[in-house]
């Protein structure tokens, strides 16, 4: 019995995170990769194979699909109730449909939803289980739930729901938690956070050894890894975006000194040979799919060709086309786009609706800021900022009337026109931008919040831009990529 106790419990932690309504296999080079019915497979194997099996999704199941988009949500639920997870920490656009439909949505989950920084203001009171306890082979995992306070403008829209509901600020609620208001014993503490992998390196740094936290599950910013980062004496990890790898932790547990004494990882790729396709999810993939095929096969537009987007951080036929479509749309002299907003490798030459939203899941509003030509400079060299092009920050480009031309190496700017001229310095310029980037202006153009607006009002242009970009559609003929090459790379 006593040797017993001394052998190591042998865990293992499986993760996933923004997986975005990516519900459907795709094929690479002859092999079905991804899709919740292949990695619901390899989930199945896994837990057969294995004694002690945790698995956690770290946020943003919703979103990223017509399929949820038309469902709101439910169709997402139903598969994911199917996934078994054990722990469930809410993203920023799990709120996307509104938290009173949310709190519906949690209802219909058959897993645990936690948030440990979300609050109803008045009554002190958390929405959500800030923690869940998963007991394996008598060792005591506790897992506990942290949103990024920046939860996007959906949620702010519902004024009552604003006015009485707050998101505290994550790392100052977590350890104010861990110190004084977390009670009882747990043998694991893992924190599962959406808040992305900058926020939980600072947050990584700031947990005390006597706090316990072992591992930090992250998610929000997409980030591949091929091993997880030690900081502090604690492994922090993502597992990338969409459902074609799935995250692996083996850990053992030396339950004699309570401690982790070994752990590996690995990201396990997602496809037809490590899972077989669960039955009762392509049931519902048939079922949802079948509906929205009926409603949305209807052609919205035509290209002369097939355009392409094959990467977030570089300029892309797609991004050069739909930047354009903006500024022309909402008649700016400049639009500025996120190159993560499309999420189609390739679209055309006929576009249907069904298409369209599967490329661009994303509803945003959109605002007009009017800035002098210095200004202006100062975005564009911050939009195209070394760390930008290198994944560590989101990548934009600029609609066509603008032409830059900055060193390939380095990325310094050598010289910017707009309009086929030098930009002038206290000429005034109407810039086109989503909420995304109106939401985080410090962040994405450089320019702090108070500063907006300061000289001439923000103008919001439209509520959706999806419906206006339609409508666009419908009153033009000529739809085609007018100025590729817009950013010029010099040697």
């Amino acid at each position: 019995m006593n040797d017993h106790k001394k052998q190591p419990v042998h865990l293992v932690l499986l993760h996933s995170n923004d997986i975005h309504g990516d519900f459907a296999g795709t094929s690479k080079e002859g092999l079905l990769t991804g899709g919740l019915s292949l990695l619901s497979g390899l989930l199945r194997r896994i837990r057969q194979e294995e004694r002690n099996v945790i698995y956690a999704i770290a946020g943003d199941m919703f979103m990223g699909s017509i399929i949820d988009q038309e469902y709101k949500g439910l169709s997402t639920i139903r598969m994911t109730n199917a996934l078994e997870p054990d722990v469930f920490c809410l993203g920023n656009h799990e709120v996307d449909y509104g938290l009173a439909h949310l709190l519906f949505l949690e209802k219909c989950s058959d897993f645990p939803v936690v948030c440990e920084n979300i609050y109803i203001r008045e009554l002190n009171r958390r929405v959500f289980l800030p923690f869940v306890d998963v007991v394996r082979q008598g060792v005591k995992v506790r897992i506990i739930g942290l949103l990024t306070d920046s939860i996007g403008e959906k949620l702010l829209q519902e004024e009552q729901v604003d006015s009485t509901v707050s998101i505290r600020d994550p790392l100052k609620e977590i350890a104010r938690f861990l110190q004084k208001e977390m009670q009882g014993h747990a043998d694991i503490t893992i924190l599962l956070t959406h808040i992305g992998i900058v926020e939980d390196r600072k947050l990584a740094e700031i947990l005390a050894p006597e706090w316990g936290v072992d591992l930090i599950l992250g998610g929000h910013s997409h980030t591949f890894m091929e091993q997880p980062e030690t900081i502090n004496g604690i492994p922090v990890v993502q597992a990338g975006f969409g459902s074609g790898q799935l995250g692996r932790f083996d850990l053992y547990f030396d339950r004699e000194n309570r401690k982790i004494t070994d752990w590996k990882w690995e990201l396990l790729q997602v496809n037809e040979k490590t899972g077989e396709p669960d039955p009762l999810i392509d049931f519902y993939m048939d079922r949802f799919r079948t509906e929205v095929d009926r409603k949305y096969d209807q052609v919205l537009v035509t290209f002369p060709c097939e355009y392409t987007h094959p990467g977030f951080h570089k300029e892309t036929q797609l991004l050069d086309l739909f930047a354009d479509f903006y500024q022309r749309t909402f008649e700016t002299d400049l639009f500025l786009l996120s190159s993560n907003v499309i999420r189609a490798k390739r679209l055309g030459p006929v576009v249907t609706r069904k298409d369209f939203i599967i490329a661009f899941p994303y509803e945003n509003a959109v605002y007009q800021l009017t800035v002098s030509g210095r200004c202006l400079e100062q975005i564009i060299r911050h939009t195209l900022r070394k760390n930008a092009w290198e994944g560590t920050s989101i990548y934009f480009l600029f609609s066509e009337n603008m032409r830059v031309e900055i060193t390939r190496e380095e990325k310094i700017i050598q010289k910017m026109e707009i309009y086929g001229g030098p930009v002038e310095a206290d000429r005034k310029y109407k810039l086109g931008i989503t909420e995304y980037a109106y939401k985080n202006p410090e962040l994405f153009l450089g320019i702090a919040p108070e500063e907006l607006g300061t000289e001439i009002p923000v103008k919001k242009l439209s509520e959706n831009d999806r419906g206006s970009l339609w409508s666009f559609f419908a009153l033009h003929d000529e739809i085609s990529l007018r100025n590729e090459g817009r950013l010029v790379l010099l040697d």
